[in-house]
């Protein structure tokens, strides 16, 4: 099977922290149900989230490599927006909007920034016991990624998704679209997604029991070397599967999910170290989408770059 879409490029960067960075700095327009996708509807709010996006961006127009740069809906689904102060408001449909304002923001001739609406778990990333069964996540995602389906966005992007059951109900929702898509998990070292699926076993089982299944795989929010537990125990186990994972988006920090979880202080590695570990990766297992997640800087994808240019 085609590893998808991603295939027509041989590297991308990602974006590195938007959701754990800009709530530490922007508390009055961080709003608690539907987080950083509320920052756009706040002058100050707004220029902080364009700001930020566009630190990462300018890191792929330096270096001249594709980017992806994700809608701020993680937490934007229907039901958080109904519970937030913004429920008069087509959220999904604004957040759009603002990031293709900060891609116009770089002219035609720059160097191809993708899209991706995101949607998020409907729980705690880390807390897989709070994922719906299949038939729930079905109900309760479809809303969001309906209303992202008639933006002009480039693909989806599921992340932080730590329940087999709740990714098969995203899948089969993403699948409805017609638009290309990714499901992106948080894992263990053991080789399996936080509520003990093994990696493996769950992109075996989405493929095949997905009318259209997802363009490709990904892991994120877990340290470069979890990541690559995981890749070598799905490859030894289930090859075919484990090479549909091509993305990766790095926590810098080796603590895992339970560690994490409330922290009040990001703990982070130096830039340095985590550009040289992510870019062992692509060295190693091929993974040609690479970008970071808690804990990581402009510093750490700046320096991911390097090392990938180099």
């Amino acid at each position: 099977m085609s590893k998808g879409f991603l295939d027509s490029y041989p590297l991308i960067l990602g974006e590195g922290s938007m959701y754990e960075r800009l709530r530490r700095g922007v508390s009055g327009s961080f709003d608690p149900h539907i987080a950083h996708a509320g920052m756009i509807y706040d002058e100050i709010g707004r220029q902080v989230l364009f700001d930020t996006h566009r630190g990462y961006l300018n890191i792929g127009q330096q270096y001249g490599v594709p980017m992806i740069a994700g809608t701020p809906t993680c937490r934007a689904s229907a039901d958080r927006v109904a519970k937030s102060r913004f429920a008069d408001k087509p959220v999904n449909t604004d957040a759009y909007a603002s990031m293709k304002e900060v891609k116009a923001s770089y002219g035609p001739d720059a160097s191809p920034i993708l899209i991706a609406g995101v949607t998020g778990p409907f729980g705690d990333g880390y807390l897989p016991d709070e994922a719906p069964d299949t038939q729930s996540a079905i109900e309760l995602h479809a809303p969001q990624v309906e209303e992202l389906a008639k933006t002009g966005i480039d693909f989806f992007k599921a992340q932080i998704l730590p329940s087999f059951q709740e990714a098969k109900g995203i899948a089969q929702v993403l699948s409805s679209t017609g638009l290309p898509y990714v499901l992106s998990f948080v894992i263990r070292p053991d080789g399996c997604i936080l509520d003990g699926t093994p990696t493996d076993i769950a992109i075996d089982v989405i493929d095949n029991e997905t009318q259209r299944p997802p363009s490709n795989y990904a892991i994120n929010c877990v340290h470069a070397s979890v990541f690559s537990s995981t890749y070598r125990t799905a490859y030894d186990r289930y090859q075919s599967a484990a090479q549909r994972i091509v993305g990766f988006d790095a926590n810098s920090s080796a603590k895992t999910p339970e560690e994490l979880e409330g922290l009040d202080e990001i703990d982070t590695e130096a830039p340095e170290d985590f550009g040289e570990n992510l870019a062992s990766l692509h060295q190693l297992f091929g993974i040609s989408y690479l970008g970071g997640c808690c804990g990581s800087s402009t510093s750490h994808i700046s320096s991911l770059a390097a090392h990938l240019n180099a």
